[in-house]
């Protein structure tokens, strides 16, 4: 049997992007955001989701991508250390199953973003999609800010 995974395809400006089904929790529309002082400018500020209070990142700003105000975007949940982030990405609504043997290790400089950002490439007939490195997508000072925030709500 192959080593097969499921994926939750998402779109930032005209790149699809990837990310494991399993650490998705749910996708959702947009919400009022609280800000948050002094918070990095990719850093939306929080929200309360059925009493939880989740962090809101603009993934379209961590990952230096055109923003189209046209756009609805959306909020895709998923679970960075333990702790619940919301990341906003222009489309998230498609899930794939892609083969491990079919995702290369990244080149230097794959589609203008930092390397460590990213686990793969898959290829799917004839797309590209970018696999992302959630674990990795935040350094360890802004996990630990991260943290802070979850704690003190």
């Amino acid at each position: 049997m192959k080593d097969l995974n499921q994926f939750i395809v998402f779109k930032l400006d005209s790149e699809q992007f990837g990310i494991e089904i399993i650490k998705v929790q749910e996708i959702i529309k947009p919400q009022k955001v609280t800000k948050l002082p002094k918070a990095e400018d990719f850093i939306e500020g929080i929200i309360n989701l059925r009493g939880d209070i989740i962090t809101i990142i603009d993934l379209r700003k961590r990952l230096d991508f055109n923003l189209d105000e046209n756009i609805e975007p959306r909020i895709m949940i998923v679970k960075i250390d333990g702790i619940n982030v919301g990341f906003v990405v222009d489309d998230a609504s498609e899930v794939i199953r892609i083969e491990k043997e079919d995702i290369t290790p990244p080149s230097k400089g794959v589609a203008g973003i930092k390397t460590e950002f990213i686990e793969g490439i898959a290829k799917v007939d004839e797309r590209l999609i970018i696999v992302l490195d959630l674990d990795n997508i935040l350094t360890t000072s802004e996990k630990v800010k991260l943290e802070e925030v979850a704690k003190s709500y």
